[in-house]
């Protein structure tokens, strides 16, 4: 697009780096969507170009959207960020487990900052476990997120709550299933009406593992399906969305969640990763908001994320005066 060569560049430069097939960037700045391409293919034949508006995973850039929801909550004094989190979810242990007391210490509040006690780098991620999750909880059928929070309910915490702060997707798909419990209604259409309709944003969606399942608009991914479950990562991972749709959520919403205001300057940056995905939600100081989004990452991923961020803010820096 005229005037953005430079981010033509640096994002083909980036998807040839790290060996993607298909990639969508968009830029917003004070609700005005002013770069929005796609680079690649959305198919892994090579014959459907990613169209700008293509639909993918987003991973962990979901967590801002359903910390908004909670913002959007505690607002309208209809939540207490401060209320112990467990009794806002009707979810029972499990026969055999004897809970942590330490439980009933978390807050709302705990689970958005990451300080619920759950430790991964000690213990695991049940999020990417759902099959010993079936197995324990001897489910015939494949897990739901609630399965995975019940099961959970059984497992010792590694610190105490507000003690430290370790990132957690599991906070999260607890977060997820108290937003059920507040407004009756699948995770979601929570998101839809406390997120995207107030904003009229569209083109956010939940994730599905099947294949068959995926609109024609979502790319194509180069991981096997079942490798994990997409749905079960809902509230913490599990959403898909578009570039421009993305920038639309960051032209109302701060990364943090809280509504943005016109007098406010701030610098957030968020970033996603699963195998097919590497995500990035920018908001710079200058007022662009970045979503750049991929199908693909390197090893684990994180080595790229940083380089995203300085590929893109070197391509962006000297616009923000235009």
């Amino acid at each position: 697009m005229p005037g953005y060569e430079a981010l033509d560049t640096a994002a083909q430069s980036f998807m040839d780096l790290v060996g993607c097939k298909a990639g969508t960037v968009a830029v917003s700045r004070d609700g005005v969507l002013l770069y929005s391409r796609g680079f690649g293919w959305r198919d892994r034949r090579g014959a459907e170009p990613a169209a700008p508006d293509a639909l993918m995973r987003i991973a962990s850039v979901s967590k801002p959207i359903t910390a908004a929801a909670f913002c959007r909550l505690f607002k309208a004094g209809e939540m207490n960020p401060e209320a112990p989190v467990f009794p806002l979810q009707d979810i029972a242990p499990p026969a055999w487990a004897k809970p942590d007391p330490r439980l009933e210490q978390i807050t709302v509040a705990h689970l958005l900052e990451h300080k619920g006690g759950w430790d991964r780098g000690k213990s695991f991620d049940p999020m990417f476990m759902t099959g010993r999750v079936e197995k324990s909880l001897r489910l015939e059928r494949s897990a739901r997120p609630e399965d995975v929070v019940r099961f959970m309910l059984g497992q010792p915490l590694q610190f105490d709550p507000g003690a430290e702060s370790v990132y957690s997707n599991f906070g999260f798909c607890v977060l997820g299933r108290v937003l059920e419990k507040k407004l009756g209604m699948p995770y979601m259409e929570c998101i839809r009406t406390l997120v995207l309709d107030p904003a009229s944003i569209t083109d956010i969606e939940l994730g599905r593992d099947s294949a068959l399942k995926r609109g024609k608009r979502e790319v194509e991914y180069p991981v096997r399906d079942g490798l994990f479950s997409i749905e079960v990562m809902d509230a913490h991972g599990g959403l898909i969305a578009s570039a421009p749709a993305l920038c639309r959520f960051m032209d109302v919403y701060w990364i943090s969640g809280f509504l943005r205001k016109p007098e406010e300057s701030q610098d957030w940056t968020f970033f996603g990763s699963l195998p097919g995905t590497l995500s990035m939600a920018r908001q710079r100081k200058d007022g662009l908001n970045v979503a750049a989004l991929f199908n693909s990452r390197r090893g684990g991923g994180n080595e790229d994320l940083d380089l995203l961020k300085q590929t893109v803010d070197a391509a962006l820096d000297g616009l923000g005066s235009e």
